[in-house]
């Protein structure tokens, strides 16, 4: 019996032969412990990177490189591009994502959210709020197409506070790039953005009407 328990509870002695980066990607998983044993398999590195990542996008969060590479998990780039080339070659990962910033490059799962929602999570994280606004007002009007609230800025996944808005709005209008995106009030004076890659002023200014006024009206 004492034998089983020893093998039961490592002594701290044989935690610390432990393979490092193994036990820290264990602990960054919080996987149990204490439940180990021998006919028990060890995820492969692979597998714990993967649902890694899966666990961050269910909670609305991108995985930035950087972090595989810093404490707690300090993994060395060199296996780390050896883990991600196996996870971009390997069916059961095929969900497993990755998307290039002007900062890093970031990894999301298709399972848990959509290539537009990590792109929008992906500008707030590099805190490149005009790009942000203007990603998700193109989106808006090309895919609805409907003008873009500029309420919603306030809300998931952006968060901005007001002058942060204001501070991006009026830097947009004098920004060649940015160029094709308009604004637009309703009688009621909600503010909207549109681009007019996509859209007509006058189209988008009778949407924004429909959604703040009219549709009250005729029910």
């Amino acid at each position: 019996m004492g034998e089983m328990n020893h093998q039961d509870v490592l002594p701290l002695a044989e935690v610390s032969e432990i393979d490092e980066a193994k036990r820290q990607w264990l602990q960054g998983m919080r996987h149990p412990v204490d439940t180990v044993s021998e006919d028990i398999t060890e995820p492969e590195p692979a597998e714990i990177l993967a649902e890694f990542i899966r666990q961050h996008s269910a909670a609305g969060q991108l995985v930035a490189h950087a972090v595989f590479l810093s404490p707690p998990y300090s993994v060395a780039e060199e296996e780390l591009s050896v883990l991600l080339e196996n996870i971009k070659q390997n069916g059961d990962y095929a969900d497993i994502a990755c998307m290039t910033g002007s900062q890093d490059d970031y990894y999301y799962s298709t399972q848990a959210m959509s290539e537009n929602y990590a792109a929008m999570s992906l500008q707030v994280v590099e805190q490149d709020i005009c790009r942000a606004i203007a990603h998700a007002v193109r989106f808006e009007c090309q895919t609805y197409p409907r003008p873009y609230k500029v309420a919603m800025l306030m809300q998931a996944p952006y968060y901005f506070q007001e002058a942060q808005i204001e501070a991006a709005i009026a830097a947009m209008d004098v920004a060649p790039e940015y160029a094709d995106i308009r604004q637009v009030e309703s009688s009621t004076a909600v503010l909207y953005l549109f681009s007019e890659r996509f859209m007509t002023y006058g189209k988008a200014y009778g949407l924004c009407e429909w959604f703040e006024v009219e549709q009250f009206q005729n029910p």
